[in-house]
């Protein structure tokens, strides 16, 4: 290769180029470098002690609006629950729901604890919506931006939480979770996100949201699971091929289902959980391999022998493929016949 002025590229000097040293780079530059990228994402921090501040304004919102009946869970509830509909035939501000997106029995337990028990105002029933096994998942989502959600409903000193997460936690899991202190800039993803929502909404309607409003409930109407095209994949597939998850007698002392159960008890609350129905095939339920089916019997008993209430929508014959909008999600346009079955189907709750 020929190169500056006809001069063979090998000819020229390794160590130098047109009186340039361009030797080798040293190892504490290397080392410099590599501490420098590690440490800084480190040092910055979006609250003095680490951790996001406890979010009191739902323990609020519970005793000013005194609500006879509280849902917790995640967009499942939120896909098949309708407030309108509940209150035209529960009656005004019969009923409060309490959901998040992806939210898991973590996240039920601490809202369980720190907003519907912690209030003086007491509901008559508190419903609990998950799926198969998640109640005893302890550690599923609770990592990343997870676990910020749950952070946020959560005090400094939470024992029954980080005893659960202590005895539940992978190495796998607890690594992700330590680098997730140790880098605690992630925390500004809700920043973000609401930043890039706040744009996304002025491309849906200019001008309806401020920048720095209030704007969940805006957000959940403009950018709600009813808005999403139909696809015929689950969302959560379940356990995959990890049948441990259905061993219920081995995972129920780790979890948080007794500490929830305790609570609800404790402070004289019933407590009712309900399973919803994984999206059905065509023809039917969605299959279920016989541990989900002795899990969930299992999960029945105890749950009766302990105070509890427990409905199973699996198998409802009015429930059918085409009332499935993605996944596991109920379509918008049947949310109200969805509440109206839940009212129906529990109506013994309702009295």
């Amino acid at each position: 290769m020929w190169d500056l002025g006809g001069k063979k590229m090998a000819d020229i000097d390794k160590g130098s180029l047109g009186g340039l040293s361009v030797g080798p780079l040293r190892t504490w530059t290397a080392a410099a470098a590599l501490a420098v990228m590690l440490l800084l994402p480190a040092l910055y921090r979006p609250t003095l002690d680490g951790k996001l501040p406890f979010d009191g304004h739902v323990l609020r919102e519970i005793d000013t609006e005194k609500p006879d009946y509280i849902f917790i869970g995640n967009s499942m509830l939120a896909t098949r629950m309708d407030q309108p509909t509940l209150e035209s035939r529960v009656g005004k501000n019969c009923c409060y729901l309490l959901w998040t997106g992806g939210a898991e029995s973590a996240w039920d337990h601490q809202v369980l604890k720190n907003y519907v028990v912690a209030a003086a105002h007491r509901p008559k029933v508190v419903f609990i919506f998950f799926r198969d096994a998640y109640l005893t998942r302890v550690t599923y989502r609770t990592n990343d931006a997870y676990w910020w959600k749950i952070e946020r409903a959560s005090h400094e000193q939470e024992p029954e939480l980080s005893r659960a997460m202590q005895e539940s936690r992978t190495w796998q899991e607890r690594l992700e979770y330590d680098l997730g202190l140790l880098y605690p800039i992630q925390k500004r993803r809700d920043a973000a996100n609401y930043a890039l929502a706040w744009v996304a909404s002025q491309a849906v309607d200019p001008g309806l949201i401020p920048y720095g409003a209030p704007t969940a409930a805006s957000y959940n109407e403009l950018f709600s699971l009813a808005r999403l095209r139909n696809v015929d994949t689950a969302d959560d597939a379940g356990a995959g091929t990890d049948l441990s998850i259905y061993d219920f007698d081995a995972r129920l002392p780790r979890s948080l289902l007794p500490s929830m159960v305790a609570l609800a008890k404790g402070a004289g609350i019933p407590l009712v959980f309900v399973r919803v129905q994984r999206r059905p095939t065509p023809s039917g339920p969605a299959p279920q391999p016989p541990q989900l089916t002795g899990y969930i019997a299992r999960l029945s008993r105890y749950l009766a022998d302990n105070g509890a209430g427990f409905y199973d929508f699996t198998g409802d014959p009015e429930l059918t493929l085409d009332h499935y909008l993605d996944g596991d999600h109920i379509r918008g346009e049947w949310k109200q016949a969805s509440t109206e079955l839940f009212l129906q189907r529990l109506q013994k709750y309702f009295r």
